[in-house]
């Protein structure tokens, strides 16, 4: 909201017990040590108080603080770690932001982390204070707000009072408030923001290589427990009871299930290390996961209760069997009963079905990211340096002041070997969602005012498409000569001009940001540049217009970008001292490649991709074992019915075609199930794809022949094996 609304629905409200307004800032930090940026926030003195969040040193700010003229600052517990290497003493330093004096009332502790529309990153904290003249503005929404609501409101109750609220100032206020609605999102829900189904269908892909591995030991124990009965037949005999041996069975499960449990807690300690390198910053306190109390404590209850559940089929089949039959000479056979064999086929089917339903996961997740790595921004992203040179509000605070600055850093930047090209711009792709406003066009009624669409402005310098790569359609690109003294231009994307102007050459067309009736003055077209994905590499291009920053006095670009012929990093220090020549208190952050933060866009789906591949092959690594297993028994089971089949003239590739078609019989069932069961679930991983459809044809073909590809391998190795029997010691060995 605007800090007008804020203020209105902080008073009208009854539903929340305290509401807190937060902006972003960014504070540039000199006088102790190489001059830094941070990324930081304005916010309600009662901020902390809500989100019931301590300071680990010091205090958090008082109401009286929240006046314009307070220079109180709390720091993050990582800028106390890193730049003021954790001293304590740090209370009550002053500290020079902006080239004003502030001083230190506080330090976070490590686990704050506040939600962000952008790739914001707090850093530190100072009161928000409105000025008089922000107090009653109403039409720049800024703010982003946090409340708690009061005890046994719902959030639905919340949402329809704020709707009320949202209502009631739209009708107040028509100008600034038409289409400003309210959302109230639990905080934690808008933390987790966009990962939370990643998360979920991870979490299903463990779940379901559990039941793999299970089913796996589940067949072992069943094997063994066939093995054993003449064992356990002697040990009934002489007085042992079934339900002793149940236990004893159980027991053995369980102790199995434990010392896996332990070994996998072990590769979780390698394991975590190497996860934390692929998590995407957008999970919240991805880096301080660890292995705790918590982690050993679901560790072993999970191997209980799978020792329990998945020992009991063997325990049950080992103790109950004919004791009588057992014990006669030819009874051995009789561990391959018809009950075995199905509970051993049932656990293969549901093996293949489920890897099957993962491999189709981890295959849609592939297909997807390949679309994605191959998708054209609008742009060139090799080749780019990217840092951001944020001047100072209090030292460059107009543009007389600033315009000599950027010249005169383009101009030293440009003369460095290996450059071939600078430019500066208020943000860079994928850095930042810009500011969207409706445009009114020269010659046409404006619609209403919730039918107009808003357009994105970007604010660039002359040679910005040149050295972004962005290629220019129609028209021109920016001058030197674009200047405050000139007729005011505008270059817009081809999906603005097919918009405004659709059939027509928008080259001389004149528009205005807001209405036709703004004070902005009218902006001729001068070119028309490519669709660049600006605010989500996955979402569509939005509308985009870019102006030149030389003709607008209230925007000062953040963002250098270079094009080099060399390796971009290998310039980073060059141009930082460039910059220093101008100003040594100025700093240069984020210094990047624009290949980087492409790669960073992407993060979640590839994180995804990653683990949902880790887990899928070692689901078809567990299906191949497990049905090779079962094939094995089978043949060592069935050595006399195959020595006599020899023995009666059947052919060693009869013999093969049998064996290989038992398991591929249990194969193509399990595919079938896993089939069904992908068309179905598939649809919950929608929101992770992009350029491909869950139930994508060729990834299920591929997926399927895979799969029983796999178990033609893991069927023939026994086949071979039962092929090598010979029909005079198979029947000797009855």
């Amino acid at each position: 909201p605007s800090p007008a609304n804020f203020l209105d629905w902080r008073e009208q409200n009854t539903v929340f017990e305290g509401m807190a307004a937060m902006a972003q800032r960014s504070f540039n930090l000199t006088g102790v040590g190489e001059p830094e940026r941070y990324d930081g926030r304005r916010v309600s003195a009662n901020l902390f108080t809500i989100l019931g969040v301590e300071p680990i040193l010091g205090r958090t700010f008082r109401p009286e603080e929240d006046q314009p003229g307070a220079r109180v600052v709390i720091l993050s517990h990582g800028v106390w770690q890193r730049r003021f290497g954790a001293d304590p003493g740090i209370i009550g330093r002053p500290l020079t932001l902006n080239g004003e004096s502030y001083t230190v009332i506080g330090v976070m502790p490590r686990t704050v982390d506040l939600p962000s529309l952008d790739n914001w990153q707090d850093q530190l904290w100072v009161p928000i204070a409105f000025t008089s003249e922000e107090a009653a503005g109403r039409g720049n929404h800024f703010l982003e707000v946090i409340a708690r609501t009061k005890l046994g409101v719902s959030r639905q109750q919340a949402q329809a009072e704020m709707t009320t609220i949202a209502k009631r100032l739209e009708q107040q206020y028509p100008e600034d408030n038409t289409r400003i609605g309210i959302t109230v999102k639990p905080l934690h829900e808008q933390i987790v923001g966009k990962i939370k189904p990643a998360l979920l269908v991870l979490l299903g892909a463990v779940g379901f290589v559990l039941l793999i591995a299970c089913a796996n030991v589940a067949n072992l124990l069943l094997a063994r427990a066939a093995v054993r009965q003449k064992e356990i037949a002697l040990r009934l005999a002489v007085g042992a009871s079934r339900s002793r041996l149940t236990r004893q069975f159980l027991t053995e499960s369980v102790l199995l299930a434990g010392l896996g449990g332990a070994a996998g807690l072990l590769l979780s300690l390698v394991g975590l290390h190497v996860l934390k390198t692929f998590l995407p910053p957008s999970i919240s306190q991805a880096q301080s996961i660890s292995i705790d109390g918590k982690v050993l404590i679901f560790t072993a209850l999970i191997s209980l209760v799978t020792g329990l559940i998945f020992g009991l089929a063997p325990a049950t089949q080992a103790s109950n069997f004919n004791l009588n039959d057992t014990l006669k000479e030819g009874g051995r056979e009789s561990g391959s009963g018809s009950r075995g064999n199905r509970i051993r086929n049932f656990l293969v089917v549901s093996e293949v079905a489920v890897s099957f339903l993962l491999l189709i996961g981890a295959g849609l997740l592939i297909n997807s990211f390949l679309h994605l790595r191959n998708l054209d921004p609008g742009y060139r992203a090799d080749h780019l340096l990217t840092m951001k040179v944020a001047l100072s509000e209090t030292k460059y605070p107009d543009k007389e002041r600033r315009s000599p600055f950027y010249s005169e850093m383009i101009r030293r930047v440009r003369a460095l070997p290996g450059v071939q090209s600078v430019a500066v711009a208020a943000n860079l792709p994928l850095t930042y969602n810009g500011d969207s406003m409706p445009i009114g066009v020269e010659g046409r009624v404006d619609p209403p005012p919730d039918q107009r669409p808003d357009v994105i402005l970007r604010v660039v310098s002359p040679g910005y498409f040149s050295t972004m790569g962005i290629p220019l359609i129609k028209g021109r690109d920016f001058t030197e000569q674009d200047n405050a003294e000139s007729v005011r231009v505008v270059v817009i994307s081809e999906k603005t001009a097919r918009y405004f102007w659709p059939g027509e050459d928008p080259i001389g067309k004149r528009l205005k940001p807001g209405s036709t009736t703004s004070e902005s003055p009218w902006r001729e077209v001068i070119g028309v540049v490519k669709d660049v994905r600006q605010n989500d590499f996955v979402a569509e291009p939005k509308m985009q217009m870019y102006m030149a920053y030389p003709q607008l006095s209230s925007f000062a670009p953040n963002a250098l970008v270079i094009r080099t012929n060399v390796e971009p990093l290998s310039l980073a220090m060059s141009v930082r001292n460039a910059v220093w020549a101008i100003d040594k208190d100025q700093p240069v952050s984020d210094i990047d490649t624009m290949e980087n933060i492409v790669s960073r866009a992407v993060a979640r789906q590839r994180f995804s991709m990653l683990l949902l591949g880790i887990f899928a092959t070692l689901a078809l690594v567990l299906a191949a074992v497990g049905i090779y297993g079962v094939m094995s028994y089978s043949v060592a089971q069935r050595t006399r019915e195959i020595g006599i089949r020899m023995a009666l003239g059947a052919q060693k590739s009869d013999v093969l075609k049998m064996t290989v078609m038992q398991g591929l019989k249990l194969v193509a069932l399990g595919v079938a199930i896993g089939l069904v069961a992908a068309l179905v679930l598939t649809r919950v991983m929608a929101s992770l794809l992009f350029g491909v459809s869950a139930t994508d044809p060729t990834t299920f073909v591929t997926i399927s022949f895979v799969l029983i590809g796999v178990a033609l391998l893991a069927s023939y190795i026994p086949a071979l094996r039962a092929i090598k029997v010979d029909p005079m010691v198979a029947l000797r060995y009855q």
